[in-house]
């Protein structure tokens, strides 16, 4: 109070003997927070990681604190305040965290504070454990909830971000990532339901979530160069009949997309398809047509008509047969 009585007071001398004075000083934020009870932004951080990571205090309490820290570092400074706060590693510590919840919670954050943000990228990866752990959870967590915000997480700390890359590498990300999409496959959900009734299939709709953000994730990583280096590592995993399986099965629009966006990176690519291949796209690319899924209506969807037809001339040339 006693800074900001002196601010005012100052300023109002100023005024007297400057007519011209514009008043452009401003008082110190920090009074005015005390003064008016609006906590920084930084003493919330630190004080919903305390509520964290007290023992003494419920789930619930915890996820509400957990979520207010999500919305915290939607803003850019603040996540990027994460590691001068020293939050960066009680966070990652609550992957492995016993409470489901808590985990997914745990991957939201960290998904959200590195999200076209390479400042807070960079500064996840300066933990060697962070990228393992969300592999782990994307492939293994009995919470599907946490797995889909693994997934979140992966793909906001290496999007565009070519050490994020090189973490997931390193990592045997490419293994989990083709597991989790051969494991989620359209025949093993038809296997686990074909006794379920209709009424009831759509509690194993996660499974075909999860699928379907592996699928995402795949695309983005080859959105951007090594392009080679990445094909080879898919060829030497056989993902290509991996991905064929997929265009013969998957119902979802979106989920379509990607997979052309990725057929058509390989294709243009010196490894090419083999023949078997390119038969197999075709046939489920007719079926994709065929039930409503590659509309081709370009007033509707431009980008995907035109990867549709630059993957139809692909498939017509004469590379790798």
């Amino acid at each position: 109070m006693e800074k900001l009585l002196k601010w005012s007071i100052e300023n109002s001398q100023e005024a007297d003997t400057d007519p011209d004075s514009q008043r452009q000083k401003a008082p110190n934020p920090e009074v005015l927070a005390q003064l008016f009870g609006q906590p920084e932004d930084a003493q919330l951080m630190r004080a919903a990681m305390h509520t964290i990571l007290d023992p003494n205090i419920d789930i619930e309490t915890k996820e509400t604190a957990f979520d207010n820290l999500e919305m915290l570092v939607e803003n850019l400074d603040n996540a990027n305040n994460l590691e001068s706060l020293d939050l960066w590693a009680p966070l990652i510590e609550q992957l492995a965290n016993p409470s489901p919840v808590l985990r997914k919670m745990a991957c939201w954050v960290i998904g959200t504070a590195v999200q076209n943000n390479p400042k807070s990228q960079a500064a996840l990866l300066m933990y060697p454990k962070a990228v393992p752990n969300l592999l782990r959870i994307a492939s293994t967590d009995p919470s599907k909830e946490a797995r889909l915000k693994a997934m979140y997480s992966l793909s906001s700390a290496i999007r565009n971000h070519a050490s994020g890359y090189d973490s997931f590498k390193n990592a045997e990300g490419w293994q989990v990532l083709m597991s989790i999409i051969r494991q989620e496959s359209q025949d093993k959900f038809d296997e686990q339901t074909k006794n379920v009734p209709d009424s009831q299939r759509h509690w194993y709709e996660s499974d075909e979530d999860i699928r379907r953000r592996s699928i995402f994730l795949l695309a983005g990583i080859l959105s951007t160069e090594p392009f080679d280096d990445k094909i080879e590592i898919l060829r030497s995993l056989s993902a290509v009949p991996s991905l064929l399986e997929l265009l013969h099965v998957e119902d979802s629009y979106s989920a379509i997309e990607k997979i052309v966006q990725i057929l058509l990176v390989i294709a243009k690519s010196q490894a090419g398809f083999t023949r078997e291949e390119k038969e197999g796209i075709r046939r489920g690319l007719s079926r994709a047509k065929k039930d409503g899924l590659l509309d081709l209506d370009e007033t509707q969807n431009e980008e995907l008509t035109a990867e549709w037809r630059l993957l139809e001339q692909e498939l017509n040339s004469d590379k790798r047969e």
